[in-house]
């Protein structure tokens, strides 16, 4: 009579023990599917500031179309825009259709159309488009190339800058500078103001 109640004592003990370790490790599961349950949580909440800083910066560029802006901000996908120069067999200012993204791709067509040469480089321009004006700044080769030239050359060279900057901006003035500077010709066009589109 006594081994059978230390049998049935130790198979208890036995069972206890096995259901205690079933639970145990059941608990552990469900703990980490708790745990990333929350981690799930923090990756939400991480990712709720981005879509809230998309938002704030989508709000910020509507807001900032009343001012100044840096031309990048206003051209930020590709669309087409004419582009003056000195056509090579008849001598006269036309212009031609271009694909453009920013200031620079237009800069980089004056180039390939004759009216820059390479070392001339554009430093800054900047739109209101409230007042529908311009500055662009350029660099002291820009100025040494169209005071290389007669009279004829600077306008057609100036000329060619300013509408087609003008026309792809959508202002009516635009001012033109050199190195932060009043841009000065070797033939005394007045340029310290903003100028309107040329007529040649």
């Amino acid at each position: 009579m006594k081994k059978f109640w230390r049998s049935f004592i130790c198979m208890t003990l036995v069972m206890c023990l096995t259901l205690f370790l079933f639970t145990g490790c059941s608990g552990s599961d469900s703990g980490d599917s708790d745990k990333g349950k929350a981690d799930g949580q923090t990756n939400e909440e991480v990712q709720t500031p981005d879509n809230e800083e998309t938002q704030d910066q989508t709000d910020l560029e509507e807001q900032g179309d009343q001012g100044d802006k840096t031309a990048g901000d206003v051209v930020d996908t590709v669309r087409k825009v004419s582009i003056y120069y000195v056509d090579d067999q008849t001598a006269e200012i036309v212009s031609k259709s271009v694909e453009i993204r920013d200031e620079y791709d237009i800069w980089d067509a004056l180039k390939e159309s004759g009216i820059l040469t390479e070392n001339c480089e554009l430093l800054s321009l900047t739109v209101n488009e409230a007042e529908k004006k311009m500055d662009l700044d350029f660099n002291s080769a820009v100025g040494d190339r169209v005071r290389s030239m007669g009279t004829t050359g600077e306008t057609e060279i100036v000329g060619c800058i300013i509408n087609t900057y003008l026309e792809a901006y959508g202002c009516e003035g635009i001012r033109l500078t050199e190195e932060g500077q009043a841009f000065q010709t070797s033939h005394g066009a007045d340029l310290d103001g903003y100028s309107g589109k040329f007529t040649f």
